[in-house]
Formats: C-alpha cells, sequence, structure tokens
C-alpha cells in the first residue's frame, strides 16, 4: 500500500515546495525525539489535554525525499491516484501490454482510446508495479497486465 505523504506532512496536493518544505522543518521540529520527550512532560502537567498525534520521524523524511524532487512527485502523484481510482473501483477496460505501441524514445507504452486521447505508461512505472493509467485527455481509466520481466542477474545466479 502507498503511503499517503501529503496526509503524512499535513499539506494539500497542489502545495507548492516551499509549503511543503516549510511544513516538513516544522514537523520535524515538532516530531525530534528529543522534543517529543520535552512534549510529553508538558502535556502530562496539562490535565484534560488531548495530546499530538506522533508521526514516525522516518515517514517525515520518506515523505519530503520523494515531494521535493519534481520528478519523484510526478510519478507519486499518478500512482497515487491510480491507486485511489483503483480501490474505487473505476477501472474501465483492460489492456494488455502487448497490445499496446512501444515508443523506444520515450520509454513509453501507449494504446489510442476511444475519446482520441491516449493511454500512456512508462517503462519506469511498469517497473515500480504500476498496472492503472487514466487517459490523458478523459477521464477513463484502463487496467494494463503485464508479466514482470526477471533481471538477467537473477537468472545468472540461478
Amino acid at each position: 500500500m502507498l503511503k499517503d505523504y501529503y496526509a503524512i506532512l499535513d499539506v494539500s496536493q497542489d502545495a507548492s515546495l516551499t509549503e511543503i518544505k516549510q511544513q516538513y522543518q516544522r514537523l520535524l521540529l515538532i516530531h525530534h525525539p528529543d522534543k517529543q520527550l520535552q512534549q510529553q512532560t508538558a502535556t502530562a502537567s496539562l490535565k484534560g489535554s488531548a495530546g499530538l498525534k506522533l508521526i514516525p520521524l522516518q515517514d517525515i523524511k520518506e515523505a519530503w525525499e520523494c515531494l521535493r524532487e519534481p520528478n519523484h512527485r510526478a510519478f507519486y502523484d499518478s500512482s497515487l491516484q491510480a491507486m485511489r481510482l483503483h480501490a474505487n473501483g473505476q477501472v474501465h477496460d483492460d489492456i494488455d501490454l502487448d497490445d499496446m505501441d512501444f515508443d523506444e524514445g520515450s520509454g513509453s507504452y501507449t494504446f489510442p482510446c476511444r475519446c482520441s486521447g491516449e493511454y500512456i505508461i512508462s517503462e519506469d512505472e511498469l517497473e515500480l508495479g504500476v498496472d492503472t493509467v487514466v487517459c490523458s485527455t478523459c477521464s477513463l481509466i484502463v487496467r494494463i497486465h503485464y508479466e514482470a520481466a526477471e533481471d538477467e542477474d537473477d537468472e545468472d545466479t540461478n
């Protein structure tokens, strides 16, 4: 399951890099282990305080590392969207990867949509296990069926 880095950092998906960085730094200060001890002591002295939900420092750092790089963020956003659509059962059709056209220049596969748009998936996305794609011009979604190829290194060791 893909972690929701936007929820971890408590920012909107359209937040600017500056906003994400500020929130990341703020959360680091709040959730650093040294600060947590101070907060627990302060919270214990206040009766009826609801307390602060602690976020693992590793999750905060992981979210920042992904969202700070434009290419990583774009890929993450498409993966997050695909996961949400898949969870909602909104897949329109199934396509076999062998039926798609491959463009060596871009390293991506394409398939025409009925609206004149196209479904596009890159080799990098396939390697990461992405299998749901949204049309480039409409909201139709397809699931792409393929078998992950084994690495040559894996075959040599067997």
